[in-house]
């Protein structure tokens, strides 16, 4: 039996180095995630509501601004920079590259980041419509799409051999350990 147990275990790639090196980078994000409610939180206590009356679009577009796109931006100038990995990675000694193995090039690396940051933009666009009391019909599928993607995400990098996730998959990139 444990040597059956060892043969399934031959060739399948560690999982605890890719959550290492996810724990890092979102350390990072949540310093960014951090300096925004600095600025934010004291303006809303004090009953300013730069925010308030805007339209569902213009808010959306505010999220996307203020958090996913500067956590995709630290994601993808990493990966696609010259180490091919974020500051988590890079502790974690991992890098990303093509399936076969290569450098992969920026385009892929915004495909790959896009795929992984879209159930986070999904539930940001879900909270902002139910926090604000509106179009809670279009809340509930963004909802459930970020809870699904996720859920895929996740259940891919723990079943395959090779711990892709879905933006993995969608972006024909691995996070191996580096040369």
């Amino acid at each position: 039996m444990l040597n059956e147990l060892r043969k399934t275990q031959v060739g399948r790639a560690a999982l605890r180095p890719r959550l290492v090196a996810a724990g890092w980078d979102y350390l990072v994000i949540v310093v960014w995630l951090a300096l925004l409610a600095v600025v934010f939180v004291p303006l809303y206590l004090a009953g300013v509501r730069p925010f308030d009356g805007l339209g569902t679009v213009s808010i959306d577009l505010l999220i996307t601004v203020l958090s996913v796109l500067p956590a995709g931006a630290y994601l993808t100038i990493g990966e696609a920079g010259r180490h091919q990995a974020t500051w988590g990675k890079r502790r974690a000694g991992l890098v990303v590259a093509t399936t076969r193995g290569k450098r992969p090039g920026a385009v892929r690396i915004v495909v790959r980041n896009a795929v992984k940051l879209l159930p986070w933009q999904c539930a940001h666009m879900a909270v902002s419509r139910l926090a604000g009391g509106r179009e809670v019909i279009t809340a509930m599928p963004l909802l459930i799409a970020a809870y699904a993607l996720a859920g895929v995400s996740i259940a891919l990098l723990l079943v395959r051999r090779d711990r892709a996730a879905l933006h993995d998959v969608v972006a024909a990139t691995r996070v191996v350990q580096s040369p």
